[in-house]
């Protein structure tokens, strides 16, 4: 019988021997025990044993317990093979003695005989392979109760007795288990993600060992400053949660590499298994644990006050000798205090001007009678010339040192010196009022960095604006609209010195510049120096919210890349600042009509929505702007028979001439002390280039008193002319409501807003005005024998046909969405492009008459008028007219955002 001898310092030796007639393998594991100094006995901890090396439902009952005087020193086993009979004797000591390691102490004598029907196993075969393969640091053992292999890996360090690392269990069905400090390692680990979940081979196991050798176990959070959090065994929660977030683990004699750590907290959901020190889920814990660490030595340094209704007799005398030392300690606080007053106010007794009694109650009745005029003269305490009057009061109070300013003020100052520099600079240098100071206001102006593109500072004080809206309170608020288009700057190129930065060439995002980069070397062309600025401005439906959102340096914006830049504004308002777009509104200019285009599908030659991706229960609406749209109507119009004579518009066999209009201001308006046309000028008449931008020269040319006028003083030769005018005129009237009263004030039914989704006007924009055009277009193709460019002089535009039908659609069917969202009235002036018009006035206004600022100054105006918002009043003489509700009822006392100060 060959007998097999323990080697010194080896945990696991195994060796084959091979007979003639059946191959039999026996293991002999021995493992080094823990002895004890003074009896120098065996012992082991079983509870620890079985929790770490094996899982929970292992049963050790079996386990025979070695006599007390057994010499393990020169231990030797015999291994019989017998037929059909396998033996494992495990020694272990029956004396529980408490270890400080999880320690997994053992020896393990295998004699192991195979039958012919038990070598057909495949999982004993699986161990016979592995028996050759497994190698240190690896312990191979099988568990016939369990039926299963376990491959045990221990902790080595020097002068310790090794300790449980880990355990590979491979169960009857070939299922691999990993257990790490007696924890079952999931699935969901990355481990996992390349081995497969059942064993089927050696060579399996041995590509589990391979990668489970250039893993290491996570250390967790072993730093001694975090063991006074919890102790052993405890869990860490939120208040919020009664769910435990974490735990303090015991000591697994855990080395790793240089690292050696009796106990670490981890992670609820700590992976175990990582390739680095630690898992992400332990790593993010280390800001709850410094969390609690700190607010734990904050606590010890608080001092500990005694309450004044405590009462004395019950205190000890410790508690008594230290509140008496407290109180010692607040009243020489107080005297100090109170030494510090008597000496500043001595000193400004000395610096004041002494009044006699005359002279004292002349003052007094001075401020009285003024303060009494002003709270008379304005009652309300919320106006702004209260506000202004109680800043002036608190300045000559506080001094300019210690004054704070009020948010409305500082919003005011940042519009006026926007204006002009120099002027409020004069303005606050005359003493005549008392203003913040430049360097105050730079602060406020530059709190966040002027930059183009999308910004998540300008996202944010989006966010805040919309929540001091009230947005987010009901769902038909939260809707948005996008306003988009370009404005002309002056080609300049200027030095940045806060960025390093030359300002003024193409910018239109990270992606699409690099695309424009690469189109402009394949043309061999030099960096374009930008020449318009693409502004995207959020506009609110049912609020008045008017916010620029980002803007974009270009040469003249195309729809290839002007469609990402809408669909990432679309996808920032939708997804991260949590509004709803509703419909996107711009000019008719080429790029913007080939943006639309862009969205049709199956080959529509005409669209005017599109679903929504973020949600596909709704659509996002496209939109003409309805001003632009009556500009080109009016253009066409003076075009018919006059001007440029381009076109000769007909209908029903009538001209639709604009000389008609010159006759009626020739002979009835011009020289005539009584004018039936009171508003028509000669500007309206004969148009330049500058009239020709006008709205307001359109819209009155479109308006029902020249309709009157010509249908009263002329035949029915004008007829046609009349319905155009009379059409155009009901169209705008309908679209451009601007105020809930208007059509009550103007006696005017189409300015009323819209409060019912089936109104009348909705209809007659479906309808009857498309169908007025379509009817318009049959008439000319049934005319005679005329070519398709003849024909085309006889109606307006086919892109101004076009916007309008697409304008009518579109804003009809979002005032019924709205509506029947729970919206109590709809303003169609909401839908047009006013407000960035009204933008565009600020940036031609910098520093007095600016027609063409630079992308430098634009993108720092940019900057103050976000920060400024409703104080921004836009241009008295503007293309736009200024909306009556622009100044807020209350005043606003929300704190500006402010630049913090540079350590």
């Amino acid at each position: 019988m060959p007998r097999l001898k323990r080697r010194s310092g080896s945990i696991c030796q195994r060796k084959k021997y091979h007979s003639k007639r059946h191959r039999s393998q026996s293991v002999s594991d021995n493992c080094d025990s823990i002895f004890s100094e003074s009896t120098a006995e065996p012992h082991v901890d079983h509870d620890y044993l079985s929790q770490a090396a094996q899982p929970s439902d292992h049963d050790y009952s079996a386990l025979s317990a070695q006599p007390p005087d057994q010499d393990y020193s020169s231990q030797t086993m015999d291994h019989c093979c017998s037929t059909g009979q396998i033996t494992t004797d495990i020694i272990l000591s029956t004396e529980t003695v408490p270890v400080e390691n999880v320690t997994a102490d053992f020896l393990v004598s295998e004699s192991l005989s195979v039958s012919a029907e038990e070598s057909e196993n495949p999982l004993i075969k699986l161990q016979e392979n592995l028996a050759s393969l497994v190698c240190s640091p690896y312990t191979l053992t099988y568990n016939q109760q369990q039926h299963a292999i376990e491959i045990v890996e221990f902790y080595q360090r020097e002068g310790a007795t090794p300790s449980v690392k880990l355990c590979v269990v491979i169960k009857s069905d070939f299922q691999v288990d990993i257990y790490v400090h007696r924890t079952l390692v999931p699935q969901s680990n990355e481990f996992w993600s390349t081995l497969p979940r059942q064993i089927s081979s050696a060579e399996d196991v041995c590509n589990l060992l391979a990668k489970l050798e250039t893993y290491g176990v996570c250390v967790g959070n072993p730093d001694e400053e975090f063991h006074e959090i919890t102790p052993i065994g405890c869990g860490l929660s939120h208040s919020a949660s009664q769910e435990i977030s974490a735990f303090r683990e015991g000591d697994f004699g855990a080395v790793q590499g240089n690292l050696v750590y009796n106990s670490t907290i981890r992670s609820a959901k700590c992976d175990f298994l990582v390739l680095g020190a630690r898992c992400v889920n332990c790593s993010g814990l280390r800001r709850l644990l410094r969390e609690r660490k700190y607010r734990r030595d904050e606590q010890k340094k608080r001092e500990v006050t005694m309450s004044s209704t405590y009462k004395h007799s019950d205190m000890t005398r410790e508690m008594l000798c230290k509140k008496l030392s407290m109180q010692k300690a607040h009243i020489k606080t107080l005297q100090t205090e109170v030494e510090r007053l008597k000496r500043e106010m001595n000193a400004t007794i000395e610096k004041g001007i002494k009044l006699d009694d005359a002279q004292n109650h002349e003052m007094k009745d001075l401020m009285a009678v003024c303060q009494d005029d002003m709270e008379q003269e304005y009652p309300d305490p919320g106006c702004y010339q209260r506000l202004f009057w109680e800043q002036q009061k608190k300045y000559e109070k506080h001094g300019k040192h210690g004054m704070r300013w009020h948010p409305m003020m500082i919003k005011l100052c940042l519009y006026l010196r926007q204006k002009s520099s120099k002027a409020y600079e004069a303005l606050r240098d005359s003493g005549f009022v008392q203003l913040p100071s430049m360097r105050t206001l730079y602060d406020y102006s530059h709190y966040i960095e002027s930059r183009l593109g999308f910004q998540p500072d300008v996202a944010k004080m989006l966010k805040e604006e919309c929540t001091k809206k009230d947005m987010y309170s009901a769902e038909h608020r939260s809707f948005v609209g996008v306003l988009f288009d370009e404005v002309k700057i002056k080609e300049d190129l200027v030095y940045d010195k806060h960025s390093g930065e030359i300002v003024g060439y193409v910018n239109l995002g990270e992606i699409s510049n690099q695309l424009y980069e690469l189109e402009r070397v394949i043309q061999k062309k030099t960096p374009a120096v930008a020449k318009c600025i693409l502004v995207i401005m959020v506009r609110g439906v049912t609020s008045d919210l008017k916010f620029p959102f980002a803007a974009f340096a270009t040469v003249g914006i195309t729809a290839d890349f002007l469609y990402p830049i809408i669909w990432k504004a679309i996808s920032i308002l939708e997804v991260t600042l949590k509004l709803k777009v509703l419909f996107c509104t711009c000019d008719g200019a080429s790029p913007n009509r080939r943006f639309f285009k862009l969205h049709a599908t199956d080959g529509e030659p005409f669209t005017h929505k599109t679903v929504n991706p973020y949600d596909p229960t709704r659509h996002i609406y496209f939109i003409s702007d309805v001003p632009h749209l009556i500009k080109t109507a009016r253009n066409c119009f003076s075009n018919s028979y006059s001007h440029t004579k381009s076109r000769s518009l007909w209908k029903d066999g009538k001209d639709i001439s604009w000389m008609h209009i010159v006759r009626l201001y020739e002979e009835h308006c011009e020289q005539n002390l009584y004018t039936p046309c009171p508003k028509l000028t000669r500007g309206h008449i004969d148009l330049t280039a500058f009239s020709r931008m006008k709205v307001s020269f359109a819209a009155q040319v479109f308006s029902a008193t020249i309709a009157n006028s010509l249908e009263m003083l002329y035949d029915e030769s004008v007829e046609e002319t009349v319905k155009f005018v009379r059409t155009m005129n009901k169209f705008f009237d309908c679209l451009n409501v601007r105020n809930p009263y208007e059509g009550r004030n103007k006696r005017n039914p189409d300015l009323n807003a819209y409060t019912n989704p089936e109104d009348e006007r909705l209809h007659w924009l479906v309808n009857d005005f498309l169908e007025y055009f379509a009817q318009w277009k049959q008439t000319v193709d049934d005319r005679g024998e005329f070519s398709e460019a003849q024909k085309a002089t006889m109606q307006l535009s086919h892109q101004t046909l076009t916007g309008l039908k697409m304008s009518a659609l579109s804003i009809t069917a979002c005032v019924r969405f709205m509506l029947e969202r729970g919206s109590q009235y709809i303003l169609t002036s909401f839908f047009n492009q006013d407000p960035l018009e009204q933008h565009f006035g600020h940036y031609r206004h910098k520093v007095g008459s600016n027609n063409n600022p630079t992308v430098y100054e634009v993108k720092n105006i940019l900057t103050q008028i976000r920060t400024v918002g409703a104080q921004a009043l836009p241009s008295a003489r503007g293309n736009c007219k200024r909306d009556e509700n622009r100044r807020p009822r209350t005043l606003d006392h929300t704190p500006v955002p402010r630049r913090k100060p540079k350590k």
